[in-house]
Formats: structure tokens, C-alpha cells, sequence
């Protein structure tokens, strides 16, 4: 472990680079970025959260934990390549799965049916043999783009949601329930038997309090009560060829109704859909907008303040070899950004934060998080990827 870790921290300290973005206006600021690659592999999920309980924020990443402040590598898994470039962790979450206080990890995969989590062994007990694995549900569907966990009934406790490629497959959701002894245990339920479909997104679409789920076809309405024991109804109001992981659900233009923005999972394309007034029957209205065309595979997305202007700000990049080089733009420059939205005159201003070769540079992978971890007060931007687990360092202005 001693010679990995050594490897390491020679990887870390010759791939530390300054990007920097100039906002728009005369005499602003620089803002300042340094890119840290932790470790280069093809995994696509990641998580921030307090792994060993010493108050920082560690990182997730596949088959590798992050030690902060340092961000020592330790093992965690061991994940199933397939394909041409892939590994078998879409996602990855963390959450207390056992009760005994610390951060398990939650990952769901590609082409599997089983959902698994792998219990925390506590604090100094790093060997890989101690991250027990336990099944949590096998869903009985794959061909999972992503999965989410999200509280989309909000009583504080969320729930784990797969989002699905195959239209052929159900909408689902599974409720977690924490149990007695503090185990967290899962049941089924089908929004839908059938209509998934590539992204997915969740919000309040038609103004009725409660958080629906949108995907690449339309959205799925939340039932005005007990919406773990029936069918949601279907709204096909709108078509997201191959929609991010998530995609936004935001009043962007502060009309009362929320509007939505995605991105081309595996094209050129950023978009926002502005929600017009309904029909009279309630049907949702939309109308489309041009965000940027200028880099493809934006595959995921986050909402998030990096500026510290009081305001989120839409980050988003290029995934590297999405389908794993068969996309559009596949050998353009890799590129992160982020883009400041001004309600008053509809328009976003795009500022780049990184940007490399195709491959050797961070790209967006399948998850953005967005956390302030090193206590700076700015957030940084933490992603994975086929070119590599990176941390995008926030050094302000």
C-alpha cells in the first residue's frame, strides 16, 4: 500500500495545472482553477462525503476511497470492466445503509440487475476485505443509464431511482426503510411498467407541490397522495433525444413555473425548455432555447454557486468517450464550464474552467459533485471519468 501511495502523490504532483476563466466585463477578476487527477481509470461514478468520521470531506470513486486532506487512496471494490471501455459502476452514492453512524457505499451499475452497498468497516480498518458487500434489491432490470438518490416524496429519507436506455424497461423507484436495528432495507415500487428512457430529472412540473420525475419522452406525474401504491400518470409533452443525468428543474425565469435544462447526452447540445402557461385542459407548454453547441457528450450536470455571487451557476463538461468513441465530437478537447444565467435579460454567459486534449484532461463522466473541500470557502467541482477521477480545485479570485 505504501508503494501505491507513493505512486500516487508523483501522479498527483505532476498533473496539477492552472486553468483559469475570465468572466465577461471589463476589469473583472480572474478566476483562478487547479486540476488534480487522483487516479486514471474508466470508472464514471463518484460521492463526497465524511468517509472515516474525522470531520472532512473524503471521496468515493469506483474501486478507490480518498483520504482527505491529502486524498490518500485506499480500496474499497473490486468492479467488472465490460465493453470496449467500461466499468460496471454508473453511479455511486454515499449513505449510512447500516445505522452505525458511518457512510456506506451505494453504486449501481450498467448491464446488472443487483443493487449492492458496501458497508464502511470504520475508522483504520482500510483493507479492501473489510468493505463487506451486501444486496440491497435486485431491481430484475439493466440497462441503467444512471441511478439517483433522491427524496422525491420529502419526508427525509430518500429514495433510490433508476433511470433507464431501453424504453422497454419500467420507471421504478425503490423506497428505503430504516428497520429497528438500523439496517436499511428496500421495496419496489413501479411508477410505470413500462417508459423509461435515456436522462432523468425531478421537480414540481405542474405547480401542484409535489415532485415529479421528467426523462428523455416526458414526465411522470405524482399522484396527489399514497404515490408508493399506484401508477403515475404519463405527459408526453416534450421530447430530450438522449437527455442528461440529471436533467435541472429550476424557475429560471422566475414566472412561477418551473422550466428545465439538458443537455445532449451524446451530441452537441445545452438547452433549457421555458414552461409557457398551460392549455386549458392543463397540458404543459414549452418552448426551447440554445444554451451552447460548441462541445458534445454533456452527459451530466450540476446546479450549483461556484462564483460565490449568491447564485448557482449551471456547470457542466464533456464526457470522454460516452459510447466510447463513437459519438459526435468524440476527439474534441475536453472541457469543463460553468454558465452564469441572468434572469433579467435571458441570456447565460459561458466561463471555461478546464480544458485539455481528448482524454487528458477532466471530463464530466456519469456525476458532478460540487463541494467545498478544502475549507476555502469556494466550491470545488469533483468528477470521474474514462480520462481519469479528478478534483477541479477552486482558488477564487
Amino acid at each position: 500500500m505504501k508503494l501505491n501511495y507513493l505512486i500516487l502523490a508523483i501522479l498527483i504532483s505532476t498533473t496539477e495545472t492552472d486553468v483559469s476563466a475570465q468572466k465577461k466585463g471589463k476589469g473583472a477578476a480572474k478566476h483562478k482553477w487547479r486540476v488534480q487527477q487522483l487516479h486514471k481509470d474508466n470508472n464514471e461514478g463518484i460521492a463526497v462525503g465524511d468517509i472515516d468520521g474525522d470531520g472532512k470531506l473524503d471521496i468515493s470513486a469506483g474501486e478507490y476511497w480518498y483520504q482527505a486532506p491529502n486524498f490518500k487512496q485506499w480500496p474499497v471494490r473490486k468492479i467488472d470492466a465490460f465493453g470496449a471501455d467500461y466499468m460496471q459502476n454508473n453511479s455511486e452514492h454515499l449513505y449510512d445503509m447500516d445505522g452505525d453512524g458511518d457512510l456506506d457505499v451505494l453504486a449501481g451499475a450498467f448491464t446488472n440487475t443487483l443493487v449492492n452497498w458496501y458497508e464502511n468497516p470504520g475508522a483504520g480498518k482500510y483493507d479492501v476485505d473489510a468493505w463487506k458487500v451486501h444486496l440491497l434489491l435486485d431491481t430484475g432490470t439493466n440497462r441503467n443509464e444512471a441511478t439517483f438518490l433522491h427524496d422525491i416524496d420529502g419526508d427525509g429519507t430518500p429514495e433510490f431511482i433508476e433511470n433507464s436506455w431501453d424504453v422497454r424497461n419500467p420507471t421504478q423507484i425503490l423506497k428505503l426503510h430504516r428497520g429497528g436495528n438500523g439496517n436499511v432495507t428496500a421495496t419496489k415500487h413501479l411508477v410505470s411498467e413500462v417508459g423509461n428512457g435515456h436522462g432523468m430529472g425531478f421537480g414540481d412540473i405542474n405547480g401542484d407541490g409535489k415532485q415529479d420525475i421528467l426523462f428523455q419522452a416526458g414526465w411522470y406525474e405524482q399522484p396527489a397522495s399514497n404515490a408508493f401504491s399506484t401508477r403515475w400518470k404519463y405527459h408526453h409533452d416534450f421530447d430530450l433525444p438522449h437527455a442528461s443525468c440529471p436533467i435541472l428543474v429550476v424557475d429560471l425565469n422566475k414566472d412561477g413555473r418551473n422550466d428545465i435544462v439538458w443537455a445532449d447526452g451524446h451530441s452537441y447540445g445545452l438547452y433549457w425548455h421555458e414552461q409557457l402557461k398551460p392549455q386549458a385542459d392543463g397540458t404543459t407548454n414549452w418552448r426551447q432555447h440554445l444554451i451552447d453547441k460548441k462541445f458534445s457528450q454533456g452527459h451530466a450536470l450540476a446546479w450549483d454557486d461556484v462564483d460565490k455571487d449568491g447564485q448557482p451557476e449551471l456547470i457542466t463538461g464533456k464526457r470522454y468517450y460516452a459510447h466510447s468513441g463513437r459519438d459526435a465530437g468524440a476527439e474534441d478537447d475536453m472541457t469543463v464550464q460553468y454558465y452564469d444565467w441572468n434572469s433579467k435579460n435571458g441570456t447565460w454567459a459561458k466561463h471555461l474552467i478546464s480544458t485539455a486534449p481528448a482524454g487528458k484532461g477532466p471530463g464530466i463522466g456519469l456525476q458532478i459533485r460540487v463541494h467545498d473541500l478544502d475549507g476555502n470557502g469556494w466550491k470545488d467541482i469533483i468528477v470521474p471519468g474514462k480520462s481519469g477521477t479528478h478534483i477541479i480545485w477552486n482558488d477564487g479570485k
